[in-house]
């Protein structure tokens, strides 16, 4: 399976190829640069496809303090990160169970605003409004 990437509100993304962990590394740190408030990265991929790992890539790139330590948000849900581009929200969303839990994490709140980067997706995309701006990443 060949990772790609698309892009909402009409914009074009180029394809994401991940042949390495160090060509992931790059296209993240490039992603992170290209990206402005507001925008979601929803990640796509099985277990072990290199959704954290991207994520970790792009967020270490934009921390203001570089010794900040970049952890999955797996158990925690979401992590919120202090950026050169104002917060990051990482979400894992694996654990939930339906999408009522979406709500009560702040998220689509946080959409409106910041840069989210969001793992297991899929029961968060019904709440996505047209307006919103995101990229789709298949790893």
């Amino acid at each position: 399976m060949t990772p790609h990437t698309s892009k909402g509100r009409n914009r074009n993304a180029p394809a994401l190829y991940k042949h390495s962990l160090a060509d992931l590394e790059k296209k993240a740190v490039c992603m992170s640069e290209e990206c402005l408030p507001p925008v979601s990265v929803f990640l796509f991929g099985g277990l072990g496809a290199g959704k954290t790992a991207f994520a970790k890539f792009f967020i270490r790139n934009l921390l203001l303090n570089k010794e900040h330590e970049v952890i999955s948000p797996t158990f925690n849900i979401v992590q919120i990160y202090e950026t050169t581009k104002g917060d990051v929200w990482h979400a894992d969303l694996y654990r939930l169970k339906n999408s009522c839990e979406i709500e009560e994490l702040g998220l689509l709140e946080a959409m409106q605003e910041n840069i989210c980067l969001i793992e297991w997706p899929e029961l968060i995309l019904p709440f996505v409004k047209e307006d919103n701006s995101f990229i789709k990443v298949y790893l």
